[in-house]
């Protein structure tokens, strides 16, 4: 029988949620942790009720971190996360837990705050997943901010998204940096994100700040446009007077099979489809590299683009339907372009 009181939903939560298991191995005297598998509707988040379901999908996630690790499910259907007042905390994911959402599972963002927010935060977090899913924001055209995000990814390491679709967010769809933009703690390492839909986003569609192995296969990415720079894949470090902060140099990062789609051509670092670059780029003598090791490949790239602080960076049978941009040295594979400049 449908739990239909959320009340009564969260206090049968401890008894309706499947604990890690503990087995025995023959013949040993060694105890071992099976991973927990819970569905969020047990702790009390319900789809299609208007209620928020932020807490409830948390506890959900710490339940399963605490167990050693596992898989919190969703189903389909439309929950509410209305994000905190002052700095906007929404779902945070922990280590070695798993989201899986059905394809038709929809986080509906809403909030009074437009200056700060991420509806999913993965920080200082490692071993963690997003399967399938899709987070829907709130973006009100004339209203800009710098600090929010659809899915914040900071100081994490070995994060898996994929099937994720998100749209309409006030700043970046997916965020890649660091906890601390001056002192810089980690840093992002060994992230994938396969087969997601990012679109509509207020400044950039995918913003890797500080990363390193990162992955973005068969994507499709949609229409920034709100904030400079206004990109599809936007590749830009943090630095100071053109020097990139302490180990925010990004490393090896492979973009391939992703189409990307600008609302119009690129002009002065906004609107491109993906773009390498340290703000100082016009001041030779301080456009320092800001990444290097970068590889596109097989990519529909529907705008310009532009390799102006990259080092070591390949586009490898890529269609490009504008300008290719190459302020430092780019190997050029295979690859259309409508033209190409070189300065």
């Amino acid at each position: 029988m449908m739990i239909k009181n959320k009340f009564i939903a969260i206090a049968l939560s401890a008894v309706l949620a499947i604990p890690a298991a503990v087995t025995l191995i023959p013949g040993a005297d060694i105890e071992t942790k099976a991973e927990a598998a819970i569905d969020v509707t047990t702790y009390g988040a319900l789809p299609d009720d208007n209620v928020d379901d932020r807490e409830a999908i948390n506890n959900a996630i710490r339940a399963a971190n605490e167990a050693g690790g596992g898989t919190v499910t969703m189903p389909a259907g439309t929950f509410d996360v209305i994000l905190e007042p002052l700095y906007g905390m929404g779902i945070e994911l922990r280590d070695n837990v798993t989201l899986q959402m059905d394809k038709k599972t929809i986080l509906k963002c809403t909030t009074k705050n437009w200056k700060r927010y991420a509806v999913i935060s993965i920080k200082g977090c490692k071993n963690a997943s997003i399967i399938n899913g899709q987070i829907h924001g709130h973006r009100k055209s004339k209203v800009t901010s710098e600090d929010c995000y659809g899915l914040n990814i900071r100081d994490a390491s070995n994060i898996r998204i994929e099937g994720l679709t998100i749209k309409n967010i006030m700043t970046d769809g997916i965020y890649l940096g660091s906890m601390d933009d001056y002192d810089n703690l980690y840093g992002c390492n060994k992230i994938t994100i396969k087969k997601c839909t990012v679109s509509n986003s207020g400044r950039n569609n995918i913003a890797i700040v500080d990363a390193d192995n990162v992955t973005i296969d068969g994507c499709t990415i949609k229409k920034a446009k709100g904030i400079a720079p206004q990109c599809g894949i936007n590749i830009e470090p943090n630095q100071d007077n053109g020097v990139p902060r302490k180990k925010q140099v990004c490393n090896k990062i492979t973009i391939k099979n992703t189409k990307v789609t600008c609302v119009k051509s690129g002009v002065d670092n906004n609107y491109y489809a993906l773009q390498i670059m340290n703000p100082w780029h016009n001041v030779s003598e301080k456009n320092n590299i800001v990444a290097k090791n970068v590889k596109i490949t097989g990519c529909t790239l529907g705008g310009d683009c532009g390799n102006f602080s990259g080092s070591k960076v390949t586009f490898s049978n890529c269609k490009i339907a504008g300008t290719l941009y190459t302020k430092k040295p780019t190997t050029i594979k295979k690859t259309t372009y409508k033209k190409l400049a070189s300065y």
